[in-house]
C-alpha cells in the first residue's frame, strides 16, 4: 500500500516541511535474505567483511538497511520505500521495522517483542541533512507511542 508522509519543523524562525510518498509492505515471515546477510560465508567473504563493505555502499533501491535482530529467531518486517520518481524532498527514503519475539523475556503467561528500526535517506541537495536526521530521530518516539496506542485500542 502507499502512504504519504509529511513532516515539518521550525528552524531559525523559518517553517520548513518535507514530504515523501512511500510504498509500504508487510513481510509476515521476515524479508527474504536477498543479500545473504545471515550466511556466515558468502562468495568467499565472511559476514564481518561483508558488513564493512556494506557501510561504504551507496544507497540503492530495494537494498534495504538491516535492523538489529537475533538471526536464530523468527522475524516479521514492514518495509517502506519512496516511490520511484517521487516529487518529494528525498531522492530515496527506505527503511524497515523489524519485530522479533523474545522467548523467556516476559513474565509467565506473557510475551515480549523486540522492535527495531533502520532507515536510509538520500535527500535532495537543498534539504538540510542535519535537520532531517534530527527530525526523524525525534519523531521516532512519537511514532512508537502512536503504535502502542493503536495496539492498545485494538486489544481492548
Amino acid at each position: 500500500s502507499k502512504l504519504k508522509q509529511v513532516g515539518g519543523a521550525k528552524v531559525v524562525g523559518i517553517n520548513f516541511s518535507a514530504q515523501v510518498t512511500l510504498e509500504v509492505r508487510e513481510w509476515p515471515q521476515g524479508m527474504p535474505d536477498f543479500f545473504h546477510f545471515s550466511d556466515d560465508v558468502y562468495e568467499g567473504r565472511s559476514r564481518t567483511e561483508r558488513a564493512k563493505l556494506e557501510r561504504k555502499r551507496r544507497l540503492e533501491r530495494y537494498h534495504f538497511p538491516r535492523p538489529f535482530a537475533i538471526s536464530k529467531l523468527p522475524t516479521r518486517d514492514i518495509s517502506m520505500q519512496s516511490v520511484e520518481d517521487d516529487d518529494g524532498e528525498f531522492r530515496l527514503y527506505q527503511g524497515v521495522w523489524r519485530m522479533q519475539p523474545l522467548p523467556g523475556c516476559a513474565p509467565e503467561d506473557g510475551s515480549a517483542m523486540r522492535l527495531t528500526y533502520a532507515v536510509e535517506i538520500s535527500p535532495r541537495p537543498y534539504l538540510p541533512v542535519a535537520l532531517v536526521e534530527g527530525r526523524i530521530s525525534n519523531d521516532l518516539c512519537n511514532n512508537l507511542l502512536s503504535i502502542r496506542d493503536a495496539v492498545s485500542k485494538t486489544e481492548s
